[in-house]
């Protein structure tokens, strides 16, 4: 076919053909059918911040200089924008809670004994782009949620960056089998669709006999009820006739094995290579993945020269030098992390000449900056990837010389709803969105 032929869809060749069956993508038909990638957001969180010391990037392009915590993204630093001093506003230092579950929702915690946040960037975005996957997000984690209270506070505050609205934190899924079988199997799926006919029912009943508080709670509840009839439905017309088509049509891994694997390193990766199979196969394209908790117990004694302590205490390293050396190479083994799945993505060939990782907006950091002191004012904080063509690399970008207006991290999360699609000027307590962080005029 030569580009003068008529305009051809792979729905009229179809049904020449007979509807049972599927083309292959075809680089001819480029120009007849909608072939570019989606756009995906991912955030990949560490607690408990860095050792200050060693995290720094300085200069542009092939000459941008990375401080040893960084040097793992040395291949791939055209790739990557490292911002600096961004922070959620007011919550710059004090106690652990009001730093880690508002990470992505900017919010004014309250020492209540009833979670109460707000809407994270993550569940903005899927609410965008949830309509086109089976799977609006996935919430993942390696280190388990805690429950009940903690510090005078309810736990999950320490557990999550997820929130689908003001009161509804979101548990992160911690088990590989778990994740593999919400993408993948959809019995359970059509087994809950006449239950939930039944509860679609019931609610218009129910909400007529319910006070302002109760109404409220049951909208909240429904709004998840009409998340999984969403999925439902995606889970029964997966098949694509036209347009762009994801690069692999059937999970390329075994189902995983019950439970979670004992070794931290093999937990991380599997997590990771499970969200990457699902923006591949296009089941979501929103994804957040918490390496560890906020007050981390988890250990790193099997990286050489690291103590067998857990990471909060060693956070807590009031400038020992042991204690900073296993900072930084703790931090470093969390970069390693980010430079794996972008070295994966940038294999990925997704047509019209682009990878994943130019299609992908991925959030790398920690919730706090010098965790000896609880220090939030600069967040240490990398976008990986290029965001549909949105979004320069092998840059840094400083907002430290700016306005404290200006170094709010939701002006960032305005800027990332946007390039994602979603029709907004406001997110959280932004001003406005991040004008630098484009390609340059």
């Amino acid at each position: 076919m030569n580009r003068s032929s008529p305009s051809i869809s792979r729905r009229n060749i179809l049904r020449g053909l007979g509807a049972s069956l599927t083309l292959p993508w075809f680089e001819s038909l480029a120009s007849f059918t909608a072939t570019k990638a989606p756009v995906r957001y991912g955030c990949l969180l560490f607690a408990n911040g860095v050792n200050p010391h060693e995290w720094d990037a300085s200069g542009e392009g092939a000459a941008m200089k990375l401080s040893s915590t960084l040097m793992p993204l040395e291949g791939l630093k055209q790739h990557i924008t490292v911002l600096k001093d961004l922070h959620v506003f007011n919550n710059t230092s004090g106690p652990h809670w009001p730093l880690f579950s508002n990470y992505l929702s900017g919010a004014q915690f309250k020492e209540t004994l009833i979670p109460e946040g707000g809407e994270s960037l993550d569940q903005v975005i899927a609410r965008h782009t949830g309509k086109e996957t089976s799977v609006p997000s996935l919430v993942l984690a390696v280190e388990p949620a805690e429950s009940g209270l903690r510090s005078g506070v309810p736990a999950v505050y320490y557990s999550t960056i997820s929130w689908s609205s003001k009161n509804t934190p979101i548990a992160p899924e911690v088990y590989p089998r778990a994740v593999f079988d919400r993408l993948f199997d959809t019995t359970g799926l059509l087994r809950d669709k006449s239950v939930l006919d039944a509860v679609l029912s019931q609610s218009k009943d129910m909400r007529r006999g319910l006070g302002g508080m109760d109404q409220q709670k049951l909208d909240e509840f429904m709004h998840s009820v009409r998340d999984l009839e969403l999925r439902i439905e995606r889970a029964a017309k997966e098949e694509r006739l036209e347009g762009w088509r994801p690069s692999m049509t059937k999970p390329g891994m075994d189902r995983p094995p019950a439970g979670t694997p004992q070794d931290v390193r093999e937990h991380m990766r599997l997590m990771l290579d499970l969200l990457l199979l699902a923006w591949r196969m296009d089941k979501t394209r929103v994804a957040t993945l918490i390496f560890n908790r906020d007050v981390s117990h988890m250990k790193f004694g099997f990286l050489d020269g690291v103590l067998n302590d857990q990471l909060h205490g060693i956070s807590h390293h009031k400038e020992n030098r042991e204690k900073l050396a296993s900072y930084q190479r703790i931090n470093q083994f969390h970069v390693e992390q980010l430079a794996y799945l972008m070295g994966k993505m940038k294999a990925v060939d997704e047509g019209g000449g682009t990878t994943m990782l130019d299609n992908v907006i991925l959030q790398f950091g920690s919730n706090m900056f010098n965790g000896d002191s609880h220090d939030g004012r600069n967040l240490p904080m990398i976008l990986a990837g290029h965001g549909g063509g949105g979004i320069t690399g092998g840059r840094v970008l400083d907002f430290g010389p700016q306005s404290e207006e200006q170094q709010r991290a939701c002006n960032l999360y305005l800027t990332i709803a946007q390039q994602m699609g979603v029709k907004t000027d406001r997110f959280g307590d932004s001003i406005a969105p991040l004008k630098n962080l484009g390609i340059p005029a």
